[in-house]
């Protein structure tokens, strides 16, 4: 833009300068002189637009920064956002898999203890049972001996499977905290 309007200039005060051949000196300088004018003006003109255009280019580009600077502020708040809410997520499955796995081991827990108690109450049903058939085989006047031995061997038996499966009761409930 600057170069054709300086262009423009020179050409005008070419085209002065040659026709200023055929006038008279003060009017040949007097051509020269507006010329001069004229060129000054036009290189004003033309320095006054260059600035009025690239004060609006550099506007542009602020503004252009400014909106990529918001746009990536929110992205940004939008990513922590997304991290925050999986951290969370993260956190609640772990503490749902924990109960879960808690729940699972006292259930687990239980149910061998009432199987231990099974076996024992077994054992000590049939061994009751055993002896009892013994005493019977002895003579009556030690049968009854016999029987209450039995009968108290049999009473320790069952109270210590109650015992021991009560305890690992406690112990699942204490497993699901």
């Amino acid at each position: 833009m600057i170069r054709s309007t300086i262009f423009s200039a020179c050409a005008i005060a070419l085209v002065l300068a040659l026709s200023a051949c055929q006038q008279s000196p003060q009017d040949n300088a007097k051509d020269v002189n507006q010329a001069k004018q004229e060129a000054a003006q036009d290189i004003s003109d033309a320095q006054q637009k260059a600035n009025q255009e690239m004060t609006e280019a550099q506007r542009k580009l602020d503004a252009a920064q400014s909106e990529a600077d918001a746009k990536m502020a929110e992205a940004h708040a939008d990513a922590q956002s997304r991290i925050s809410d999986a951290q969370q997520d993260m956190a609640e499955t772990r503490q749902d898999a924990q109960e879960k796995v808690a729940g699972e081991e006292s259930d687990t827990i239980k149910t061998q203890a009432d199987s231990r108690y099974d076996v024992a109450m077994t054992k000590a049903d049939a061994e009751h049972k055993i002896g009892t058939e013994k005493c019977e085989t002895l003579p009556s006047d030690q049968q009854g001996t016999c029987k209450k031995t039995v009968d108290a061997t049999y009473d320790e038996a069952k109270a210590n499977a109650k015992m021991e499966r009560d305890s690992a009761r406690a112990a699942s409930e204490d497993a699901k905290q």
